[in-house]
């Protein structure tokens, strides 16, 4: 019984000790960092402490300063001069010269028995204006194409207040040999040429009349043509006007050597507004147009 009781006395004692033995060993141990009281009177320091500042406090941080003024607006970019183009290189003029309207036909240049296909019949004076395609001896007779803007070019004329007439057009090859001919006798010659050496009448084959692309005009009625027509207001209107109607002065006074035909102020040539501006504007003949858009052929 005894031994009981000691053995139970022994255990109450070691209880004690063991417990005043835990107390001591907990109030010499630090805590750790994380715990929530700490400070100075505990002689903790937290994780990024710094000396002289409150840790227990919660942290302040200094209000962001907006900047609300209004952005001066951008300045628009100056463009750059744009760089001075060259001036474009026009396209040079180009004829197509087998085109009928440039037919060239002179002393070098027969057409033989050519015939135009469709001619038409004018009335001379432009007193009539119909166009007729039946033959008719009281009136002239050229080429159908150009028809129409010789009674225009005509027309134009008399509102200028000038007397016109459409002295002669189409011939045949039998009618220029016949006209040859006669020219020939009546001025003692046998060529066709004047002193000179320049037409003054022309071969069969060789007579622009006979295209039908031209026509002979004066300011009236005129048996024989000479040089008192280039005096005349009805010539310096054809002359002035001719190629807005598609016409040039087939032979002018100077170009005798190159046309080799004398200067006639009476006959005009067909070959369409462009070629006609180009070759009145620049003073030239129709050899010499052939000359400089005809790829070199010989004229």
């Amino acid at each position: 019984m005894k031994n009981r009781v000691g053995r139970a006395i022994i255990g109450i004692l070691a209880l004690v000790l063991f417990g005043f033995y835990t107390y001591r060993q907990e109030q010499i141990h630090w805590h750790s960092a994380d715990v929530e009281s700490w400070g100075p009177a505990t002689g903790l320091h937290p994780e990024g402490f710094e000396a002289g500042v409150d840790m227990n406090a919660e942290q302040q941080q200094a209000p962001v300063q907006m900047n609300f003024t209004t952005p001066e607006p951008a300045m628009p970019a100056v463009p750059e001069a744009p760089a001075e183009l060259p001036e474009p290189t026009p396209e040079p003029l180009r004829f197509d010269m087998s085109d009928w309207k440039y037919m060239l036909v002179n002393g070098d240049h027969s057409i033989d028995q050519y015939e135009p296909e469709n001619l038409v019949y004018l009335n001379m004076t432009a007193d009539e204006t119909d166009l007729q395609t039946s033959y008719n001896p009281n009136r002239i007779a050229v080429d159908a194409r150009i028809a129409q803007p010789l009674l225009d070019m005509a027309l134009g004329c008399k509102a200028a207040g000038l007397p016109v007439f459409l002295s002669s057009g189409y011939r045949s090859y039998s009618e220029q040999a016949a006209n040859f001919t006669r020219i020939c006798q009546n001025n003692g010659i046998t060529d066709g040429k004047d002193a000179n050496g320049h037409y003054i009448t022309m071969p069969a084959g060789c007579s622009e009349h006979q295209t039908g692309l031209c026509c002979d005009i004066t300011d009236r009625y005129r048996e024989i043509k000479n040089d008192e027509i280039f005096q005349t207001e009805t010539f310096r209107w054809l002359r002035d006007h001719c190629a807005d109607y598609g016409f040039i002065l087939r032979f002018p006074t100077g170009k005798e050597d190159i046309t080799g035909v004398m200067n006639e102020g009476w006959h005009f040539r067909y070959v369409g507004l462009d070629a006609a501006r180009y070759i009145m504007d620049h003073d030239l003949t129709l050899e010499e147009f052939w000359q400089q858009f005809g790829d070199g052929i010989n004229v």
